[in-house]
C-alpha cells in the first residue's frame, strides 16, 4: 500500500502481487488514465508561472546510473502552476509534454499551446527561463524533483507514455498522503478503457516477412 501511494513500476507490482508483467502495467495505466482524466477537468487558473523545460536522456541519465536507456531524442514540456499571488505557493501542478511544430521552434511557441489547452483566461502570467541560474524558483524544483522521481521508480520515461507519468507525478505531488483515497474514488467514477486504447493504434500491428520470388517459388515448390 505504501509504494502504491509514492508509485510503483510494473516489474516490482508484478512480482509483489505475483501477476505477468502486462497485467500489472495494465494496472497501473488503468489509473494513470483516471488521474489523466481528472486532470483535463481542472485547467490552471488566477496567477500563472510557467517553465519551459526538455526531458531526455541527459537529464534521467545522472539520478539513475549510466544503465539508464536512451530516449530518441529529448521532450519539450512545461512546467506550469497556479500560485498564491501572495507567497507564490503552488495551488496547482501541471506538467504538459507540448510537440514542437516545426525545428527550432521558440519557446514562446510551446508556452503559447500549454496555455490554449491547460489554463483558462489568467490576471497574471510569469515565465521564467530554464538558462536564467540567477532566477529560480519552484518550479525548478518541482521539475528536479519530478525528473529524480521518474528515475528512481522506473529508470526513465520514453516518450510515448511519458504524459500520463508526468500526470501521476503532479497528482501525487499535491495531493500526498490524500492521493490513495482520491484515486479510489476516481476508479469508481472513470469510464473503462481497453489495452488496445492505452497503448493505441500501433499494438497489434506487425511487419510482413518479405521473401523474393525465387525463394517464394522454392517454398511452393516443396510444399
Amino acid at each position: 500500500m505504501y509504494l502504491m501511494q509514492i508509485g510503483i513500476s510494473a516489474k516490482l507490482l508484478s512480482e509483489l502481487i505475483q501477476v505477468t508483467y502486462k497485467t500489472a502495467w495494465l494496472m497501473n495505466h488503468k489509473l494513470r488514465y483516471a488521474i489523466e482524466q481528472r486532470d483535463a477537468g481542472l485547467p490552471l487558473e488566477g496567477s500563472l508561472q510557467l517553465l519551459g523545460e526538455f526531458y531526455g536522456y541527459e537529464f534521467h541519465r545522472h539520478y539513475s546510473g549510466n544503465g539508464a536507456a536512451q530516449v530518441d531524442k529529448s521532450q519539450s514540456v512545461v512546467v506550469g502552476a497556479s500560485v498564491n499571488e501572495q507567497t507564490d505557493m503552488v495551488k496547482q501542478l501541471k506538467i504538459k509534454r507540448v510537440e514542437c511544430t516545426r525545428a527550432g521552434q521558440d519557446a514562446g511557441g510551446v508556452i503559447g499551446r500549454f496555455l490554449q489547452h491547460h489554463a483558462n483566461d489568467s490576471s497574471e502570467v510569469k515565465i521564467f527561463d530554464r538558462r536564467n541560474r540567477k532566477e529560480r524558483s519552484g518550479l525548478h524544483v518541482l521539475w528536479t524533483e519530478a525528473v529524480r522521481w521518474l528515475a528512481r521508480t522506473f529508470g526513465g520515461i520514453g516518450p510515448k507514455h511519458l504524459q500520463a507519468y508526468l500526470d501521476e507525478f503532479c497528482f501525487r505531488r499535491m495531493l500526498r498522503s490524500g492521493s490513495m483515497v482520491e484515486l479510489m474514488g476516481l476508479c469508481g467514477t472513470t469510464a473503462t478503457i481497453i489495452y488496445r486504447d492505452l497503448v493505441g493504434k500501433g499494438f497489434g500491428v506487425h511487419p510482413i516477412e518479405w521473401r523474393s520470388k525465387r525463394a517464394e517459388s522454392r517454398r511452393v515448390v516443396a510444399s
